[in-house]
C-alpha cells in the first residue's frame, strides 16, 4: 500500500504538467494571432519607406552627377498602360532636359527605364485625391508632380524642378518625396491619419 502512494503523485504531477503546457501554448497561440497584424503593418509601412528612401537617393545621385558632369541630369517618370517607369538622362545639347530631346535621341538615358512595380512590388505610385499636400496644397490625384512634363532637371549649379513624388503601400500608407527647387533640398515625408499631418522621415 505505502508504494501505491508515489504513483498517484507521479500521475497528479504528470496531469498538472500537461495542463501547463497546453495553458502555454493557448497563450502563445492568442498572442502570435495578436501580433501577426501589427507585424504585418510594420512590414507594409517598411516597404513604401524604402521606396521612398530609394527616390530620395536617387534624386541626390542625379543632382551629384550634374554637378560632376556640368550638365542638366533629369530623373524621368513615364505612365504606360497603368504602370510608373524611372529612368535618368542627361541634357545632350545645352538646353536642359526636353521630353523632345529624349525622344529624339539628343538627350541620352543612361540609366533605366526600371518599372516602379517591379522594383517595389508591393507599392504603388497613387496618391488619394482628397488628401492635402504636406504644404497645405489642394489635393489631386496626380502623384507624380514635377511640372507637365514628369520630370525633375537638376542644374550644374544644385538647383532642380521643385515638386513631389507620391507613393502608396498595399495597405495605405503614404509617403511623399518632396524635392526643392532653388535649394535642391530633398525631404521624405509621411502622412498619419491619426493626426491627419505630414511627419518628416
Amino acid at each position: 500500500m505505502p508504494a501505491a502512494t508515489p504513483m498517484r503523485w507521479a500521475q497528479s504531477d504528470l496531469g498538472t504538467t500537461v495542463v501547463e503546457l497546453l495553458v502555454v501554448l493557448l497563450v502563445v497561440a492568442v498572442l502570435v494571432a495578436l501580433s501577426a497584424p501589427v507585424a504585418a503593418s510594420v512590414i507594409d509601412a517598411s516597404r513604401a519607406r524604402h521606396a521612398a528612401s530609394f527616390f530620395s537617393s536617387r534624386f541626390r545621385l542625379a543632382r551629384q552627377q550634374a554637378v560632376g558632369l556640368g550638365v542638366n541630369v533629369g530623373v524621368v517618370f513615364d505612365q504606360n498602360g497603368g504602370h510608373w517607369s524611372v529612368r535618368v538622362c542627361r541634357d545632350g545639347t545645352r538646353n536642359g532636359v526636353r521630353r523632345t530631346d529624349i525622344q529624339s535621341g539628343a538627350d541620352p538615358c543612361f540609366d533605366g527605364p526600371y518599372r516602379v512595380d517591379e522594383l517595389f512590388p508591393s507599392v504603388e505610385v497613387v496618391v488619394d485625391p482628397q488628401l492635402r499636400g504636406p504644404a497645405g496644397e489642394p489635393g489631386s490625384a496626380d502623384p507624380v508632380r514635377f511640372g507637365t512634363a514628369d520630370l525633375v532637371s537638376f542644374s550644374p549649379l544644385g538647383s532642380c524642378t521643385a515638386g513631389s513624388l507620391f507613393l502608396r503601400s498595399r495597405a495605405g500608407t503614404q509617403y511623399v518625396v518632396r524635392v526643392g527647387g532653388v535649394s535642391g533640398r530633398i525631404r521624405v515625408l509621411w502622412y498619419q491619419a491619426a493626426t491627419a499631418g505630414w511627419w518628416e522621415r
